[in-house]
């Protein structure tokens, strides 16, 4: 089959290759230019799932990591300090991972593209990637974004571990993503746009120096608000379609997850089953809506974690049971405290 895939990032990167590998007609389109590029986000996950995403796909993630996590620290309001040991967290150079799956595919860069203008008529199936836009599909009443943004920093000393501030009222967060060598990624994201931590990492940091400024918004929306998933022969695949975990604004692996359900599907069918695409993907993800709807609670001021208990549960099994998914531990009386916290 002919399939264009629009968004070179990490879902884009991925099922391009596994779709040519299984002896497709590939073609990408991505809308920056080849040497402007970029992936966005702090290029932190789960070791444990990349292996395996890497493996299939014939490479080897040791190859790639940047920094293996010990501890992630967590500044939270009151002054409350909580410390997750890490299981398998890393940073590893997600430009140079994408950049050897996409080797031998036909990618055109510097191409942007709508519903309109994009030549659909051409490819028997056209893959929506492109994450936070969602270029090609109608866009969701339903969707709900955060502002946010980050700096790639070079000569930090001193700082060598993951560590986050949570705000109040769960309106947001700040994050630093160590990258080795003094290198790393500072950001945040802030429905109330003050960025708390930023300017105070630079007055503490004042060797640093930035490398590049990113800003993009950070999807909280589950799948079962991101819906149509398709339109005609277009299919949103990723966070596009809302494979993000709402909690921690991470998109990596739930759009790995999701694009092996889609190969799944096309894989067990002549005909691409777009119905049995959005029952997997609603089924695979169903906890996000939970979880979002702690995150709204939270934010609105109305989460109580006596009358919510059950929906607070929920999301811990689910997380519990997926702890190698996280790459981080998953206690009960942490995760407690805080949501309590923030």
């Amino acid at each position: 089959m002919k399939i264009g895939v629009v968004g070179a990032g990490v879902a884009g990167s991925y099922l391009s290759r596994m779709l040519e590998d299984r002896g497709h007609k590939v073609k990408v389109f991505e809308s920056s230019g080849m040497n402007s590029h970029w992936p966005v986000c702090a290029w932190g996950a789960s070791k444990n799932m990349l292996e395996t995403f890497s493996a299939k796909a014939g490479l080897n993630f040791d190859n790639y990591i940047l920094h293996s996590g010990k501890i992630l620290k967590m500044y939270l309001p009151e002054n409350n300090i909580e410390y997750l040991d890490l299981k398998g967290l890393v940073t590893y150079d997600k430009k140079r991972w994408e950049h050897d799956l996409l080797k031998g595919i036909e990618v055109g860069y510097g191409t942007r593209f709508t519903h309109e203008s994009f030549p659909t008529s051409d490819f028997d199936y056209v893959l929506d990637c492109t994450g936070y836009h969602r270029s090609l599909l109608p866009k969701s009443i339903h969707d709900f974004v955060i502002p946010a943004y980050e700096y790639l920093v070079e000569n930090v000393n001193d700082v060598n571990e993951f560590y986050v501030i949570g705000y109040k009222g769960a309106r947001g967060y700040f994050w630093y993503f160590p990258l080795g060598g003094g290198r790393g990624y500072v950001g945040a994201g802030d429905i109330d746009r003050k960025y708390v931590g930023i300017e105070e990492f630079f007055q503490k940091n004042r060797s640093a120096r930035v490398i590049k400024k990113i800003g993009r918004p950070i999807r909280l929306s589950p799948p079962s608000l991101m819906k149509p998933f398709f339109l005609k022969n277009i299919i949103g695949v990723g966070e596009s379609i809302g494979c993000v975990f709402p909690m921690l604004g991470e998109g990596i692996i739930p759009s790995l997850i999701c694009s092996d359900l889609f190969l799944e599907v096309l894989d067990n069918s002549d005909k691409f089953d777009y119905d049995r695409y959005t029952k997997k993907v609603l089924n695979k993800f169903r906890y996000y809506r939970d979880v979002y709807r702690i995150i709204r609670l939270k934010m609105s001021g109305s989460l109580n974690t006596l009358k919510h208990f059950k929906l607070l549960m929920t999301m811990y099994t689910n997380m519990k049971r997926e702890e190698k998914r996280f790459g981080f531990e998953i206690s009960f009386d942490k995760m407690t405290r805080l949501v309590r916290a923030l």
